[in-house]
C-alpha cells in the first residue's frame, strides 16, 4: 500500500506505509550510510529472530563494527515501548552488537529517548542510536529526494522549476537595474569609487513604491508599519539585490573595534573611544523589485522601484552600519555592537 502523497506543508505520515514498505524505505536509507561488507534484510522472511536489518560495517583501521537495526512504524512509542524493543533486539543474540539503531515512524520525548540509551548501554549495546519520524525526514529532504517520489509520491521537480523560475528572474531584473541606473564606464571616475560607491550611479535617489499603494502621490498616515512609498538615496548594489543609505549616524568605536551608535549630543569616554560616521544601509532583494520606472513622473523625477513589502510589511531583507571615514568603507561587525548607556540612564 502506497502512501496518500503530502504536500511541502506537511509532515510525511510513515505510518501511512504498510510496515514492510516501511522497512523498505529504512533499508534504502541505510544502504549508502557506510562501507557495508554484509547487509542482510531479514524482515521480509516473517522470521527476523527481533533484528530487521543486520550489517557490518569496516572501519579505517579495519576492524569491523556490527549492527541491528530495528524498524518500528510505531504510532507512539514511549520508554516502556522501546525497552520492549531492545529486549526483542537482543533476546536471542548470542551477544550484543556494537551498534543497536532503532527507526521509528513517530517522534519521541527526551525523556524517552535517554530512557532508550541508557537501557540499551546496560544491556551491553556499544552505540544505541534513535532515528525518529523528524530525523527520517530530514535525511530523505537533504540527501534521498528521490525516495520521496519513490514512496510517497512526491516530486520535487515543481519546486525545482520554481527555484529555477527565481534565479532566472532575478538575474534578469540585475540586468535591467544595471542597465537602468549604472553609468557607462567612460562616464566614471574610478578615483571615487573607493570612497563613494555612488559615484558609478547616474542617479542619486530613487522613489520606493509599494505595488499595494494606492495613495501616490499623497502619503499615508502609516500609523503601523511604513508608508506606501517614500524616498531613498542608492548606496550600491550587493550580491542580492541594491543597497539604500537611510541615514547618517554618529556612533563612536574602540581600538577592538567594539562600537555603538550614539545620540546627537550624547557624551562618551574620550579616552577609550573615537567618534566616527556611520552610514545606514538597507538592503532590498531582487526579489521585492517588481519593476522600475526610470522615467519617474510629474511630481518625481527620480525613477520609481515597485516593491513587495513582503518582508513584514517592508521591502527589506537586511541592513548593515558601515564606517564612512575611510577610504574605503567597511562594514562594522553586529557581534561587536553595544549599547552606550548616558550617566544619567544608570
Amino acid at each position: 500500500m502506497q502512501a496518500k502523497p503530502s504536500t511541502t506543508i506537511n509532515r510525511i505520515h510513515f505510518t501511512d506505509l504498510d510496515p514492510l514498505r516501511f522497512e523498505d524505505l529504512c533499508l534504502s536509507l541505510i544502504y549508502p550510510l557506510h562501507p557495508w561488507i554484509e547487509l542482510r534484510h531479514y524482515g521480509r522472511t516473517g522470521s527476523d529472530d527481533g533484528v530487521d536489518i543486520y550489517s557490518r560495517e569496516i572501519l579505517e583501521d579495519n576492524s569491523q563494527r556490527e549492527w541491528f537495526i530495528q524498524c518500528k512504524r510505531y504510532q507512539k512509542a514511549t520508554s516502556s515501548t522501546l525497552k520492549k524493543t531492545v529486549t526483542d533486539a537482543l533476546g536471542r543474540m548470542p551477544k550484543p552488537p556494537d551498534v543497536l539503531l532503532v527507526v521509528l515512524a513517530c517522534d519521541v520525548s527526551k525523556k524517552a529517548q535517554e530512557s532508550y540509551i541508557t537501557f540499551a548501554s546496560e544491556k551491553g549495546v556499544g552505540t544505541p542510536l534513535l532515528w525518529t519520524s523528524t530525523i527520517i525526514e530530514a535525511r530523505l529532504h537533504c540527501e534521498r529526494r528521490d525516495l520521496l517520489f519513490s514512496f510517497f509520491g512526491i516530486s520535487e521537480v515543481a519546486e525545482a522549476r520554481q527555484r529555477e523560475s527565481v534565479v532566472t528572474r532575478n538575474l534578469a531584473m540585475k540586468r535591467r537595474l544595471h542597465s537602468a541606473l549604472l553609468k557607462k564606464t567612460s562616464e566614471v571616475d574610478i578615483r571615487d569609487l573607493n570612497r563613494n560607491p555612488q559615484a558609478r550611479f547616474n542617479t542619486s535617489a530613487v522613489i520606493i513604491h509599494s505595488i499595494d499603494d494606492s495613495l501616490y502621490p499623497s502619503m499615508d498616515s502609516h500609523e503601523t508599519g511604513i508608508s506606501g512609498w517614500f524616498k531613498l538615496q542608492v548606496w550600491d548594489f550587493y550580491f542580492n539585490g541594491l543597497e539604500f543609505l537611510a541615514r547618517i549616524c554618529r556612533a563612536i568605536i574602540d581600538s577592538d573595534g567594539n562600537w555603538s551608535v550614539i545620540e546627537h549630543r550624547q557624551e562618551f569616554d574620550t579616552a577609550t573611544f573615537q567618534e566616527i560616521c556611520v552610514y545606514y544601509l538597507l538592503r532590498i532583494p531582487y526579489r521585492n523589485i517588481v519593476e522600475i520606472d526610470i522615467l519617474g513622473d510629474e511630481f518625481f523625477g527620480e525613477p520609481h522601484l515597485y516593491c513587495r513589502f513582503s518582508e513584514g510589511g517592508e521591502p527589506y531583507e537586511g541592513s548593515r552600519y558601515v564606517m564612512a571615514e575611510t577610504n574605503h568603507p567597511f562594514t562594522l561587525e553586529d557581534e561587536k555592537r553595544f549599547k552606550l548607556v548616558s550617566p544619567e540612564a544608570i
